[in-house]
């Protein structure tokens, strides 16, 4: 077998099989779990999908989907291929930015992470100054929750990340940049919705939505944390894995949530923002890194970053 036969992937084998195209149909068919939508997506007809997954589940020899009239599933071969083809497929979009990056005469290529609404408070201003300062420099950018953000880090994916913490990932380098607020998120038409201020034992009954604790755990642990000093431990409703997602739910009377104050930039009809008495938690805005010297465009990055929040990072 030459050394052309198969492409390595951190540390994981992709065979040629999956080249870009079937990769592509497989995760949108694995992300909808659904044909007809996976195809819109794509811009492809249906029948034309179905038969590039048909032919690359023979061609592996394994199934990856269980499907029939109401619903499609991922089988346990499917979700393995789902992670291993999502980081396959960024490596080979890297590599193709990185081709044209040359053509063009863009010398670096810095990969940027982002958490919102931790983007509200910083990474505009960084991204902003950036561009005008360093405009060699080519932006991918890169928005998750801070698990996924960190993982991307340490396998060398993204080159910087703006997560939330206290958090901590082996094989990462993090630094705090400044301290963060909570607030809570109210129905306009709550009780509470007109008092300036409200104290957080008003809220023992209410149902809250939050974010899973395993997209956001420095979050939910401070949320979870000040409840039981309130004296109550809070009962979650439903959960979300975006900020907006849990502030329409608010905003549609569904319950309340707690979130970064930096929320409150954006403005959703049906919700409104309060301070909290007598609340002393707080969360992390922290810029996530490996753990080696920085190219160009990172110490570049990290020298605006420093500027912006006076934060000492090189």
């Amino acid at each position: 077998m030459s050394n052309t036969d198969f492409l390595a992937c951190d540390n994981e084998v992709i065979s040629p099989i999956l080249d870009a195209r079937r990769l592509t149909c497989f995760i949108a068919v694995a992300e909808t779990l659904h044909f007809r939508k996976a195809a819109e997506r794509l811009r492809l007809a249906q029948p034309a999908l179905s038969r590039q997954i048909q032919r690359l589940e023979a061609d592996l020899g394994c199934q990856l989907l269980r499907r029939d009239r109401r619903r499609v599933e991922l089988t346990p071969a499917g979700l393995a291929l789902l992670d291993a083809g999502r980081r396959a497929l960024v490596h080979l979009t890297h590599a193709a930015e990185a081709a044209q990056r040359t053509a063009s005469g863009q010398v670096a290529l810095l990969r940027v992470g982002f958490l919102s609404p931790a983007a509200f408070a910083i990474v505009p201003e960084v991204l902003r100054r950036l561009r005008l300062e360093h405009p060699d420099v080519y932006l991918v950018l890169r928005e998750g929750d801070s698990v996924t953000l960190l993982e991307e880090v340490r396998l060398g994916l993204l080159d910087v990340a703006f997560v939330r913490g206290p958090i901590t990932a082996p094989g990462v380098r993090i630094d705090t940049l400044r301290r963060e607020p909570l607030v809570l998120v109210l129905p306009s038409s709550h009780r509470l919705a007109r008092r300036t201020q409200v104290s957080l034992s008003q809220l023992a009954d209410e149902p809250f939505i939050g974010f899973p604790r395993d997209t956001a755990p420095s979050l939910h642990d401070a949320i979870t944390g000040m409840c039981m000093e309130a004296g109550f431990t809070p009962s979650f409703v439903t959960e979300a894995g975006e900020w907006y997602t849990i502030v329409s739910l608010v905003a549609a009377g569904i319950g309340l949530a707690i979130l970064p104050e930096s929320i409150r930039t954006f403005a959703r009809q049906g919700a409104v923002y309060r301070p909290m008495s007598g609340v002393q938690r707080h969360v992390d805005l922290a810029i996530a890194r490996r753990p080696v010297p920085p190219g160009a465009a990172l110490r570049a990055c990290l020298q605006i970053v420093s500027q912006v929040t006076a934060v000492r990072l090189l």
